[in-house]
């Protein structure tokens, strides 16, 4: 069986839906599942959503005694490879694409599939083509910062190559997936530039409708014809990245990218109007009252390690005084 698959917490099931229905429009075959990086809850319908929604707790034991290790991106990060690894061992997939849950299908993945029959590792980089070094964000330098390829896609075929890359990559976002750069750190996907290397059967897609997003902006522009969007008048938009996306901002992550605004690129404003209404239909609104259970464990755990920190000073301080 073929799977499509994200991690997401509760409050991010909007962005998840969108998703889901572009899944069901582009890969009605394809079975998508959200593995939710949170408990389930009362209020929360998950049946109106179009996935197999599974709690990472009921195939992840460790589930908990991650969140107390890491913060909430860290854990969505961390666990990835996991479920892959569940996917293949227990539900016998064939092929796994993670999509992470701020992405929208704009286009079958029938390349993605092509590309599988020969190429057991896909992934896709950041940007193509160089970046003038002027100052504005992003540079070429923020790759090396944050990564070569952008995990918020990875495509895998059932075979030895694949799973060797994923054992080798849950040990170490289950040791290290710390978004800690000034170590060399970024969670899930600074470990991936190694992937090329290390492993056998990886294929480094070059194709800009994959995985467009604010970040590759400069080597990329936006048409619609007869509906359909394309990519620099070439190749058909397959899937979108919303990385970062403030609703009713009207208005690219700056923060982060702010080599455009939304004003200079034209060709995107009707994108980011249709996802922003898009995402409110979808309840984000509602979704985003409710703050991540592993980030309450994590909140509670840190607490008492602070005030078993101040105890043990306050005792220390009886028994030997102040130090002159």
């Amino acid at each position: 069986m073929d799977f499509i698959f994200t991690v997401c917490s509760n409050n991010y099931l909007a962005q998840a839906s969108i998703l889901a229905n572009s899944i069901k429009k582009y890969q009605p075959q394809t079975k998508f599942v959200i593995a939710l990086c949170d408990k389930r809850q009362e209020e929360i319908n998950y049946r109106e959503i179009n996935a197999e929604i599974i709690t990472l707790a009921i195939i992840e034991p460790q589930i908990e005694a991650l969140a107390k290790k890491y913060n909430i991106i860290e854990l969505n990060t961390a666990v990835k490879p996991r479920v892959i690894e569940y996917l293949f061992e227990e539900r016998n997939a064939e092929t796994i694409i993670y999509l992470d849950p701020d992405i929208k299908l704009y286009h079958p993945l029938t390349i993605l599939y092509d590309a599988m029959q020969k190429h057991p590792i896909l992934l896709t980089p950041h940007i193509y083509t160089p970046i003038p070094i002027d100052g504005k964000k992003p540079g070429e330098n923020t790759f090396l910062k944050y990564g070569i390829y952008n995990l918020g896609f990875i495509a895998l075929r059932q075979s030895e190559a694949a799973n060797k890359l994923v054992k080798w990559w849950k040990y170490r976002t289950y040791e290290a997936g710390y978004f800690k750069t000034e170590d060399g750190l970024f969670v899930d996907q600074l470990p991936i530039n190694h992937v090329p290397v290390f492993f056998d059967g990886v294929k480094i897609l070059h194709h800009k409708g994959l995985n467009m997003a604010p970040w590759n902006l400069h080597e990329r522009e936006l048409t619609k014809i007869d509906g359909n969007y394309f990519v620099n008048n070439e190749e058909p938009l397959i899937f979108y990245h919303f990385s970062s996306f403030k609703v009713d901002s009207n208005e690219l992550p700056l923060f982060h990218y702010d080599r455009y605004t939304l004003t200079q690129r034209p060709d995107l404003q009707a994108l980011y109007e249709d996802y922003n209404t898009e995402i409110k239909q979808n309840k984000y609104m509602f979704y985003q009252t409710f703050e991540s259970k592993y980030s309450l464990i994590r909140t509670t755990y840190i607490k008492t390690k602070e005030n078993e920190a101040w105890r043990k000073k306050g005792v220390l301080k009886k028994l030997f005084g102040k130090k002159k």
